[in-house]
């Protein structure tokens, strides 16, 4: 039985992939990114920079703030 299922597996990866492929493809040409060299293109990959630079503040901060409340609790147990 392990036989036939590791047989069947590869032909079935294979379609898969070129299912996934063709609707890749597909799906990209109906919905084509913006030119990064247009005015609209930099703006859409300034404002995706700005956002993952703030969540990346507010998550070091999140982290020093625990950090510090941690410290407190230890500094006030001695």
């Amino acid at each position: 039985m392990r036989d036939i299922v590791l047989a069947l597996a590869a032909p079935l990866l294979i379609c898969a992939g070129g299912i996934y492929a063709a609707c890749d493809g597909w799906w990209r040409r109906r919905h084509p990114a913006p030119d990064p060299r247009s005015h609209a293109g930099r703006r859409i990959v300034a404002e995706r920079a700005v956002a993952d630079a703030e969540a990346i503040v507010a998550d070091r901060y999140a982290i020093l703030a625990e950090a510090e409340r941690s410290a407190a609790r230890l500094g006030g147990q001695q």
